[in-house]
């Protein structure tokens, strides 16, 4: 496993970032997660990485939110699944397989159950999982950060929004660069 999930053999995975589990959430913790994860949206959408968003019983807890889903824009076409890990709802287990990249990389909520468990069923099936650390949230700081330790334990690699962003555009020098300014201010 690399530094950084290669471009072309990696897909983003986004994970039950709904209006139900963000609702105990502080408003600043909410608007920082919708900032990075619309930043690595389009770091994904730009290098046209595949993107996989799961909704954890969307019926209860509601969709993706709004500004995510604008972020999406077509690639916001959600699995309904009512299993922790998405590598054990058909569905996603499915379209990720369909999708035959080894890296996964991983943003959403809530880092210590749907996050870790997804994480834990892919790299016991020999998938590369990046987790973007920044990207990744739970209502509990505390959950969040044994969440993290607990990925790193399993063999999770950690990234930023970033991280991830500045090693695929490598060089200041190119369009690629300019095109991401407005995003970095």
């Amino acid at each position: 496993m690399g530094l950084f999930p290669p471009k072309d053999n990696s897909v983003l995975l986004l994970v039950d970032f709904q209006t139900g589990f963000l609702k105990p959430f502080k408003e600043k913790v909410v608007r920082s997660l919708e900032n990075k994860l619309s930043l690595l949206i389009e770091t994904c959408k730009f290098y046209k990485l595949p993107i996989i968003v799961m909704e954890q019983n969307n019926d209860k807890l509601g969709n993706t939110t709004e500004k995510i889903q604008e972020s999406l824009g077509e690639f916001y076409r959600p699995f309904n699944k009512f299993i922790f890990s998405g590598m054990r709802d058909i569905a996603v287990k499915s379209e990720i397989e369909k999708q035959q990249k080894q890296n996964i990389i991983i943003a959403g909520i809530e880092t210590h159950i749907c996050v870790l468990q997804t994480t834990y069923d892919l790299i016991c099936k020999n998938y590369n999982v990046y987790i973007i650390s920044d990207a990744v949230g739970s209502r509990f700081k505390e959950d969040y950060i044994f969440g993290l330790d607990k990925l790193k334990e399993v063999g999770a690699k950690l990234l930023s929004t970033e991280m991830l962003l500045f090693g695929y555009l490598e060089s200041s020098n190119t369009k690629d660069f300019k095109h991401f300014l407005p995003f970095l201010k």
